[in-house]
């Protein structure tokens, strides 16, 4: 980067660029993420976006690109889908209220592991796995950021790593150790997987297991770090570890399962085609995602597998209760991934709306289920939490038209609150609320002259002349007093000022 003298929000940048060396620094600046030297140039190409220069006239001026930061995340995807980190710097104060260069920082580093929000969301599992080693041990952790599902196991060689990341099409590792040659060869170029390096662990005793190996609780701990490092902010939606052996299913590796068309066309690259093609009626995206889980790993233990059975035969023997479940999820959305929205303050409107939507089926799927009577559902009605506390606040508050876009205001239902209800009041039929108060105020008070006047300085106040005074309502404060007259106010009217005024600042010039 240049080494001229740089100005104070050019000095920010790059500060915070060496940072991040290693990802694109999307930079806020207004109404733009800007991106400035190497990233700029790059990015033009990739996002094919103009490259233009910051101060043109100078002997070196610096390359800038910009994408808007409401259309953002479409360029974010490209990138991520490239291989690319993406991290974003937001402006942490109001610029107007700023002293000197404008506070800035990464509030979140997007990468290939960890996407969250998307333009194309997609129901598939999106993995990051975490490598840790301890001699011959390896210790392998993965988590879907979205869905909050964490695992980890132990393997004993480096060909079984690698053949479960296969399977499980992780684009993006943490390592916790430093690979061989031979090891960062195949990882970076055969499996063309995005490496990232961390080496502190992240103890939470909630998510992890005491009764882990210790090279698989240094993965687990470590890719926890790593989320939490990339994405700084509290993750409450991550269930805790569960420790698996890849004994415990049918061993195929990677070529295997492509060539059988498990779940998708080896041809096409696609679902339709494939035997999960052909077995999916799954009414919701949790269960499109639980049976690829399990046409992936195939059982071999017996008792499982009479297990799941047992509840197959159960939904067969009962053909109504099975039709009315099958309705009943039909009003079921994707509450992992709204879960995850929650906790990383994605949410919109129509998320909490789903929600409710969700939590208020709980009831009647739980009530179909303990109807069939049969021990073998037990385990699953035992899981079935409605929230019922939280899906009355939610459909309460949240009005049924709300707009998408939390800016458009209109999100709280009419009723939800009296103080809301009125500021809208005011702001929908503005000065005729002025009047009706001033209307209001004379009648209680008797002073058939009293009237509602407006001044810079003032605001909005009661004209009261001297003769009345002694009329004047107890809950009025004296403003100014002149020669004839006196000026009052109200805290009804000082709300009515602070609302119009607003008003008046939002309308467009």
């Amino acid at each position: 980067m240049a080494t001229e003298k740089l100005s104070p929000g050019m000095q920010q940048y790059v500060d915070i660029k060496k940072q991040y060396p290693d990802a694109f620094l999307l930079f806020r600046m207004g109404d733009f993420y800007e991106l400035f030297y190497e990233d700029a140039i790059n990015a033009a190409q990739i996002l094919e976006i103009s490259l233009t220069s910051r101060n043109k006239n100078a002997e070196n001026p610096i390359p800038m690109a910009g994408v808007p930061y409401h259309s953002a995340q479409q360029y974010i995807d490209v990138l991520i889908e490239q291989g690319y980190k993406v991290a974003i710097a937001e402006q942490m104060e109001d610029p107007k209220q700023a002293v000197g260069v404008v506070k800035r920082e990464v509030v979140q580093v997007i990468t290939p592991g960890t996407v969250v929000d998307s333009s194309k969301p997609d129901s598939q599992n999106n993995f990051l796995v975490a490598l840790d080693r301890d001699g011959n041990q390896f210790g392998l952790a993965y988590m879907d950021l979205v869905t909050g599902d964490f695992y980890v196991t132990g393997l004993l060689d480096f060909t079984l790593v690698c053949g479960e990341i296969r399977n499980l099409k992780a684009r993006e590792v943490v390592l916790g150790y430093d690979l061989s040659d031979e090891e960062e060869q195949i990882l970076s170029r055969q499996m063309n997987l995005v490496l990232s390096y961390e080496k502190e662990a992240f103890e939470d005793l909630h998510l992890l297991d005491s009764r882990l190996a210790a090279v698989e609780q240094a993965a687990a701990s470590k890719l926890l770090q790593y989320v939490h490092r990339t994405q700084m902010r509290e993750l409450n939606h991550l269930k805790p570890v569960i420790r698996y052996e890849i004994k415990d299913f049918l061993q195929m590796d990677y070529a295997t399962k492509a060539s059988l068309d498990l779940v998708e066309n080896a041809r096409s690259g696609k679902k339709q085609g494939s035997l999960f093609w052909l077995l999916d009626e799954t009414k919701t995206a949790m269960g499109m995602r639980l049976l690829r889980s399990w046409i992936h790993r195939p059982l071999i233990d017996k008792e499982r597998i009479v297990q799941r059975q047992e509840v197959v035969q159960v939904f067969l023997d009962h053909f109504f209760e099975r039709s009315d479940l099958t309705d009943s999820l039909k009003g079921v959305y994707d509450i992992e991934r709204l879960a995850s929205r929650v906790s990383f303050g994605k949410t919109n409107p129509k998320d909490l709306l789903q929600l409710a939507t969700t939590l208020s089926s709980v009831p009647r799927i739980r009530a179909i289920l303990e109807g069939m009577e049969h021990p073998a559902l037990v385990y699953l009605i035992e899981q079935l939490d409605g929230i019922p506390e939280l899906e009355s606040l939610i459909s309460a508050a949240i009005a049924p038209e709300a707009p998408h876009v939390i800016t458009e205001g209109g999100i709280i239902r009419t009723g939800f609150d009296k103080t809301l209800d009125k500021y809208r009041r005011v702001l929908r039929e503005g000065t005729s609320w002025i009047a009706e108060i001033e209307a209001k105020e004379r009648e209680n008070s008797g002073i058939s002259t009293l009237k509602i006047d407006y001044n810079k300085k003032d605001g909005y106040y009661f004209h009261v002349t001297n003769s009345q005074l002694g009329n004047v309502p107890t809950h009025f404060f004296r403003k100014a007093t002149l020669k004839n007259s006196e000026r009052f106010g109200t805290e009804e009217l000082a709300v009515s000022r602070g609302i119009c005024w607003r008003r008046v600042r939002s309308q467009p010039t």
